[in-house]
């Protein structure tokens, strides 16, 4: 947990930002689950809809200096009028309240992982007394960490190209 209010708001704010995809897949997959038994027509609708997301977001990573897609096509209204179809599909066939549902199971796992997620590629500063020992400091202060690279795929050419040269 972070050591006060202020912090445990700070580390929310950047996994949010960090993780904000992956919370709309929790909660995309929650409103389909609700959506099963009863309003079939509707979670087609929004597999097809999210197909059209998922199409725009290619466009823009294959074409990330696009005036049409930066300009005309924001992402901002793009995902406006995304929710606004798919809020007026629900509100159609009268789900709203499977939406309502999905929400209030979503959210707070939601905001619980963004409070209490720590991120992976920060490691403790050590200090200065003992930095030839290679003990951590007990005050918690992180730093990025220099290589990149994680342990399941290993070091990138450029990190491994820079302790070689060391």
């Amino acid at each position: 947990a972070a050591p006060d209010a202020e912090a445990a708001a700070v580390r929310a704010v950047r996994n949010l930002r960090t993780f904000r995809v992956h919370y709309a897949v929790i909660q995309w997959a929650l409103l389909l689950a609700t959506l099963a038994p009863r309003h079939r027509a509707s979670m087609l609708f929004l597999m097809a809809a999210s197909k059209g997301l998922l199409l725009y977001g290619g466009l823009l990573r294959a074409f990330p200096s696009s005036a049409l897609l930066r300009r005309l096509l924001d992402r901002r209204l793009v995902a406006a009028v995304f929710v606004a179809l798919v809020v007026a599909d629900l509100a159609a066939a009268g789900a709203l309240p499977n939406l309502l549902f999905a929400l209030a199971a979503g959210v707070p796992v939601v905001l619980l992982h963004a409070a209490f997620r720590v991120r992976d590629d920060l490691e403790p500063v050590a200090s200065a007394d003992s930095a030839g020992g290679g003990e951590e400091e007990a005050t918690g202060v992180v730093v990025e960490k220099k290589e990149d690279g994680d342990m399941e795929t290993g070091p990138t050419r450029r990190s491994a190209t820079a302790a070689t040269k060391s």
